[in-house]
Formats: structure tokens, sequence, C-alpha cells
């Protein structure tokens, strides 16, 4: 072959590589051919960047200018048996046939650095296993279109030779990626609209007449009594919580809320809403700093809602003073990404109702005497719950002494329920709630286990008519009712 055969193949090569680093599809893979034995570990390419490029040293730190453009980035891994120099020496060879500007090179940790301290902070490598024999190259390779910089790390370790390639297309930043609808502007804002979910609502649960939920919103938890005592947090002493407790007729709601909601939307709304019915704040807090840990807030305040993230959440507690009694509101919203919940908590002051026992020692004895049963009226239980209300104790006091009365009698404790719910539900709460006077009048008043069996009938056994809320009040009730044997 002849020399200027040579230089022809070279020349050719020269102008198949000119016309890649020229087309506009250019990729970092195609400006250089992959190397021999090289893995290709890892890659990262951006749109459109700004990095800083080496262009010097001085007083022994490298110098650099930051140039924008769009990156190609790539990591390789070969074995030990390339040296760094070797590596950069032939991309630098590719460089020089293109006609490329060398800027800047260094060989040796002396030259270039520590690869830690003075090179990874600009070049940034994608693997920084190998530290040793630093070797950097960095050229700018001239076109009409789009000049290219191309930066060229080497170094090694133990088992093998690291090699990075950044391709950096120098192009306008593209600012053309979003385009504005200037006739949005015009329009008048959209006022989102939500699923109505109160269908999803747990059983036998309401919204407070005196406010409704937010729209999409549906009633996850739910706590009612009329008359009971909760907690309130009205105010910090030194990161302290200050606690009073409040006695009335209790409402505990705790909303599922949509999440295109976001919480200050939602305790903004709950605050205009109780400021217009004459509602006056007396305590507010927001997220972590002036709220707490949300762990140790929700403990504080017996929150029925708690998931959430501790700068999310927003506390207001409100008051209403009226003749018939002040209200008080307590409001608690938090949130995470895939959620959103708010608390109500309603307390109404109101007298305690101390005459719902209505049967005596006297009148249970004869009715007892008479019919064999009674309904022990008073024994009143938390919603949905076999946890007995402070009010039921005078009427355990009752039916305490008439069975101490009674020594060789046994009896049956029997739970009736309304037919609301689904039948084996309506069973087991009234077995449990039968349970629950059992258990009390053993351990607290000593009434012996034997003299006691507790059943649960369920809605099989209605006194009154279901149809009707005063109906479902009598079928909802305990009986004590006298066996004929002991089996």
């Amino acid at each position: 072959m002849t020399m200027a055969h040579q230089i022809s193949k070279v020349c050719t090569s020269a102008l198949i590589l000119s016309s890649l680093l020229l087309s506009m599809s250019l990729q970092a893979s195609d400006l250089f051919s992959p190397l021999p034995d090289g893995e290709e570990s890892q890659e990262g390419s951006r749109h459109y960047t700004r990095i800083p490029v080496i262009i010097g040293s001085e007083n022994g730190k490298l110098v650099t200018e930051e140039v924008g453009g769009r990156l190609n980035r790539y990591a390789y891994k070969l074995p030990p048996s390339y040296e760094p120099f070797n590596l950069v020496n032939s991309y630098r060879s590719q460089i020089n046939m293109l006609g490329g500007e060398i800027l800047f090179s260094c060989e040796g940790k002396k030259n270039c650095g520590s690869p830690r301290k003075a090179i990874w902070p600009i070049i940034q490598p994608i693997d920084t296993i190998s530290k040793k024999d630093p070797v950097i190259v960095v050229a700018k390779i001239p076109s009409p279109t789009k000049p290219v910089i191309v930066t060229i790390y080497s170094s090694r370790w133990k088992n093998g030779t690291g090699l990075q390639v950044d391709v950096l297309e120098e192009i306008p930043e593209p600012l053309d990626l979003v385009v504005a609808d200037a006739g949005y502007l015009n329009t008048a804002p959209e006022v989102m609209k939500f699923e109505d979910l109160s269908h999803k609502d747990i059983k036998n649960s309401a919204d407070h007449p005196m406010l409704q939920r937010l729209p999409g919103a549906w009633i996850q938890y739910y706590i009612q009594h009329g008359y009971g005592e909760t907690v309130l947090l009205t105010g910090f002493d030194k990161q302290k919580p200050i606690i009073t407790k409040q006695e009335g007729k209790v409402t505990d709601i705790g909303y599922h809320l949509p999440r295109q909601y976001s919480e200050y939307e939602v305790f903004a709304n709950y605050h205009a809403a109780l400021t217009k019915l004459g509602f006056k704040p007396s305590f507010r807090c927001k997220g972590e700093e002036a709220c707490g840990k949300k762990r140790t807030f929700t403990q504080t305040i017996k929150a029925l809602v708690s998931t959430g993230a501790d700068e999310s959440q927003h506390y207001g507690l409100y008051k209403l003073e009226r003749p018939e009694g002040d209200v008080y509101a307590m409001v608690y919203v938090i949130g995470f990404s895939g959620g959103l919940l708010s608390e109500l908590r309603i307390v109404e002051e109101t007298n305690l109702i101390d005459d719902r026992v209505v049967i005596d020692l006297e009148g249970l004895t004869d009715k007892m005497a008479q019919e064999g049963h009674v309904a022990l009226d008073g024994l009143l239980f938390e919603f949905d719950s076999d946890k007995m209300l402070p009010e039921a104790k005078p009427v355990l006091d009752i039916l305490a002494t008439y069975l101490k009365g009674q020594p060789n009698r046994a009896f049956f404790v029997v739970g009736h329920t309304d037919d609301k719910g689904t039948q084996s539900y309506n069973q087991k709460l009234a077995e449990k709630r039968a349970s629950a006077v059992v258990r009390t009048l053993v351990q607290d008043y000593q009434i012996p286990k034997s003299q006691l069996e507790a059943n649960g009938v369920g809605e099989y056994a209605p006194v009154a008519n279901n149809l009707s809320e005063d109906g479902q009040k009598q079928n909802r009730r305990v009986e004590l009712v006298l066996r004929s044997d002991k089996k």
C-alpha cells in the first residue's frame, strides 16, 4: 500500500468523523468508537445543563469556566492492563485529527491535583472507585453548527482502570420547551369539583349540624357522647402543652379528604366557617416548630387522625360563648403525599342528666318477682362500643345490691340491639356488652361469677317497633333475667 493511499484513507476517516460531528442527531457514543475490552458501566445525559469546564491551572489550582449545552457523559471500566495516560492519548489523537484545540491537559496527581479534593468537585465522575494516576484532557472541537467540548478523565485502582468521557454540545439554551396559552389569562379560575363519597362514611356517623363536611370528604372515624369528657390543648408553656378537660356533649369526627386540597385550604375553611358562627380563636399552631412532633401532639390531644408529616400540621381551638352553655371547637388537619385528614371535635357545655336511672332497688325487686326479667334502663354505653359510660354506675350500684340479696339465685345478663347493621355484628355487640356488665359486677362489686352468665341476643327480641327512633332506643338494652336452674 502506497503512502498516498494511506494518507487518503486517513483523510477519508477524518471526513467521516467530521460528518458525524456535524450531524444534528449526534450522540456521545457516535463521536468516539467503543474501547476494546471496555465495559460501559454507567451513563448520564442532560438535555441542557451548565457545567464547569477546566481551561487551565493557576497556583496549583484548576481554573474553570461555566459552559452550557447538551451533555452526554459515559463511564467505562477496563482491565488493569490499560494505563490511564494511554487511554487519554488515544482520544487526544482523534481530537487532533478532527482539528480540535486542547484547552487543558495534565498527568499525575502532582499536576492534576488530588482526585477527591481537586478533580471530582469539577468533573463530578459517575464512578469514584479509581483514584490513582489521574490524567485529564479537555479540548474544543470546532463546528459551524455546534462546537463540542470534550473532557476525558482517566485514573486507576488496584483491579482496573476507569475512564469518563464528557461530550458537551454547545447549543443555545432551549427556551421553547414550554408553550404559554395567553387565552388562559382571560378565563375565570376553574372551581374544582369533587365526587360525593358520603356512602363511605363509617356506620351510624353524621356531620355535626353546625358544620357540614368539605366536598369530597367522608367520615372515617366518629365518636359521640351525650355527656362526656375530652381534652383540649389551649397552648404551650415553654414547649410544655397546656391541657384542659372539658365536659359536655362531645362530637368527634375524623374526615378523609381529597388530596387535591392543601392543609392550609382545609384549615382556612374551618376557620372561616367558625368565625361566621361567632367563634373566637383561643389558640392556633402550625407545623413542627409550633405544634411539635405529630406523634407527641396527636397523643396529647387524643386525636382520631394522626397519619401525616410533622410540618403539615394545623391546629386550632375556638370558643363560642352563649347563655345556654359555651361551645368549643377543635380543628386538627394533617397530611402526607398520599392523603389528607381532618378532625373536628365539638364540645357543647350542658348539664349532666343524672336522672337516667329509672330503676330503684324496690322497683327492681318487684319487677323480677312479678316478671322474672327487667330492662336495666340507664345502663349506657359508648357509641358502637362495649365500654360503659360514667352515668351507668348508679344502675350498677343498685344491681349489685339486689344480686347480693339473692345469693342463692342465678341470672342471665342479656344484651339486645336494634336492627341497624348486620345480624352477626349486632349479636356480637350485644354479647360483648352483656359480658362487660358481668365482668364489672364480678370485678368491682365482688358478685360471684357463678351467679351470672352473659348472652347476646342481638336484634331478635325487640320490645318496640324498629321503624322509629324511639322504638330503636327501647330495643337497645341490657336485661337481667332470672334463671330457674343452675346448669
